[in-house]
């Protein structure tokens, strides 16, 4: 089945560039000019979002806040506003990577592609894994929705349920930056502060366990090591 890009760009040369790429590849492309233009596209549900920060209409990130209260859909933000406080902003309020413009448009291939595995991957998983109880916290992977109990499900994004899936499945064990980078299918790259990131998004959205603990621990030099117990519940 071919997959939807959705381009969020106001530039018609960047889009061009960006489509051509795509659509060589076999991801079919809809575009959006405007933050209002985002919107209706979304009825088409897009598999995956590529998204500008800088729209005559609207701010790229307010978009991605908004986004994220209703949707779990991979955005990928490609964006001249590429310094390092927008990048993690970015990422913490929801995005799933982040590429300068101009960028390599092989690497932002590699990277939509791999947005899009993991969304495949995900959705093969349903029905196969009992869900993941830890703390006082649930995590279905069937739905990828994260539950604190009693609570309504919070929202995780496709990188950051990638990553607590694959601390859920190896507790106490360390993972280095190396390993999470694999598991988002990045490549690694020394000081790249992408994993180190979600993580803290992780942590703060998990909070502190009974003892005032983090359930994630930093291990310096290594990764870090998920320090709860988790069970397999039906």
């Amino acid at each position: 089945m071919r997959q939807t890009a959705l381009i969020v760009e106001d530039d018609p040369g960047t889009r061009h560039v960006l489509s051509s790429t795509l659509s060589a590849a076999g991801i079919d492309c809809i575009f959006a000019e405007t933050g209002a233009a985002m919107w209706r596209q979304m009825d088409e549900k897009p598999d995956v979002i590529i998204l500008d920060l800088s729209l005559p209409d609207a701010d790229g990130l307010e978009l991605l806040r908004q986004l994220r209260q209703t949707s779990e859909v991979p955005v990928l933000i490609h964006s001249t506003r590429s310094d390092e406080i927008e990048r993690i902003i970015g990422i913490e309020i929801g995005a799933d990577d982040f590429l300068p413009k101009p960028c390599n448009m092989r690497e932002l291939l590699a990277r939509t592609r791999s947005l899009l595995r993991r969304t495949q991957r995900a959705t093969a998983t349903r029905g196969e894994m009992r869900r993941l109880h830890f703390g006082d916290w649930m995590l279905d992977p069937a739905s990828r929705e994260l539950t604190l109990a009693g609570g309504k499900p919070t929202p995780l994004g496709v990188s950051g349920f990638a990553l607590l899936l694959a601390f859920l499945e190896h507790p106490f064990e360390a993972l280095s930056r190396e390993q999470l980078s694999r598991v988002l299918k990045r490549e690694y790259i020394p000081y790249d502060r992408i994993i180190d990131v979600h993580v803290s998004q992780i942590r703060r959205i998990l909070g502190k366990q009974a003892d005032g603990s983090h359930f994630i621990k930093t291990l310096r030099s290594q990764g870090y090591v998920f320090i709860a117990q988790v069970d397999a519940v039906t």
